[in-house]
């Protein structure tokens, strides 16, 4: 079964939640041990990158991270090494398939945004899905709750 990869099942899986962690984590183990087949875009990893860093100097600084980084672009080196790190795990994931953004790809987004009413990067998630014939999403993002051509996997419900 191809299940796909949002970037909150990834960034729940680094940082613990109360209602998400332990289902996200039985995920990744039924994907490491090949009962599920991982895939995802390049853009989540993208997207799971930025959030940590702006979490983290965020909470680092008591600022928003954006005026942080206007002060110095050097801050992004405090913190490049959790990124090492957690890139190191998900790139040492068996059976995960990271899929190329592309210009067939992106040229959707209108088409779905009017149809779905997703805001652009979850409709790349959606294109991308449906490219790669995954119809099952891990995903703590109810937008994507009523999409007909998929199903939502909440981390809470997974056994």
């Amino acid at each position: 079964m191809n299940i796909y990869l949002d970037t909150n099942a990834f960034y729940f899986f680094f940082f613990e939640h109360k209602d998400y962690t332990k289902g996200i984590k039985k995920a990744f183990e039924k994907i490491q041990c090949g009962e599920y087949n991982g895939v995802t875009s390049c853009l989540t990893l993208d997207e799971l990158a930025y959030v940590i860093l702006m979490r983290l100097i965020e909470k680092k600084y008591n600022k928003h991270p954006s005026d942080v980084l206007r002060e110095s672009r050097h801050v992004i080196l405090e913190f490049t090494p959790v990124l090492h790190k957690i890139f190191e795990v998900i790139q040492s994931f068996d059976n995960l398939k990271i899929v190329d953004a592309n210009k067939d790809t992106a040229g959707f987004i209108p088409t779905i945004m009017e149809e779905t009413l997703l805001l652009p990067r979850d409709c790349i998630h959606l294109q991308t899905m449906l490219n790669q014939n995954c119809r099952i999403i891990l995903s703590t993002d109810k937008d994507f709750d009523g999409i007909r051509e998929i199903t939502r996997m909440k981390p809470e419900e997974v056994k």
